[in-house]
């Protein structure tokens, strides 16, 4: 097992970058897939993707996307977390401030994280299904359309992030679980019509 006594640095770190690149090109890259969980222990037991055995002390309240565990002659380990589902809510530009800010008081009483990009609210799946979508569903402007994506697990995680809202300008990778849309048009009447599949502008 090699011993971990806190993070080298992260990937965007300039002093990293080439060193990264050469382990990428040469097949010593290893990477260790956390879970929301296991980023904020303060000791973690990991295997990474290539079979190595890590005991890592943590140096920092929580891990990020991207650090760096071990970068030496013989491999670099670098950490990333487990892909999300998130329900996704299209505001629509006729959304008033007033049914906005009901909307997200209304997320904050069930403390589920939150991320903000223009007008699309993601939240990340941690309940039922059916749960989220009666709590919110009543909630929700006339004219706002719904749908569940796979997104980076990163797009939830700031300090504080929990019933706060995030801007993320960062582009993700979309994958299709579940193939629903919901059409709002009432705010306090809804109904949902499932089709085949769904597709994104």
């Amino acid at each position: 097992m090699i011993r971990v006594d806190g993070v080298v640095g992260n990937v965007d770190d300039p002093s990293l970058a080439d060193k990264i690149v050469a382990h990428e090109t040469a097949g010593t890259l290893e990477t260790v897939t956390l879970d929301s969980a296991d980023r904020r222990k303060s000791r973690l037991r990991l295997a990474t993707d290539a079979g190595t055995d890590l005991g890592v002390l943590v140096d920092k309240p929580e891990l990020a996307a991207g650090d760096v565990l071990v970068c030496d002659d013989d491999r670099a380990v670098v950490v990333a977390f487990e892909s999300r589902e998130a329900f996704v809510i299209e505001l629509p530009a006729s959304a008033t401030p007033a049914a906005t800010v009901e909307l997200g008081h209304r997320i904050g009483n069930q403390h589920w994280d939150i991320a903000v990009e223009d007008r699309t609210v993601y939240i990340p799946v941690e309940a039922d299904r059916a749960i989220i979508e009666d709590v919110l569903g009543p909630y929700l402007p006339a004219g706002t359309e719904t749908h569940y994506e796979t997104v980076d697990a990163d797009r939830f995680i700031e300090e504080g992030s929990s019933t706060a809202d995030h801007d993320h300008g960062a582009d993700h990778d979309h994958g299709h679980g579940s193939d629903h849309d919901h059409n709002h048009g009432h705010e306090s009447d809804h109904s949902h019509s499932h089709e085949g599949g769904h597709s994104h502008d």
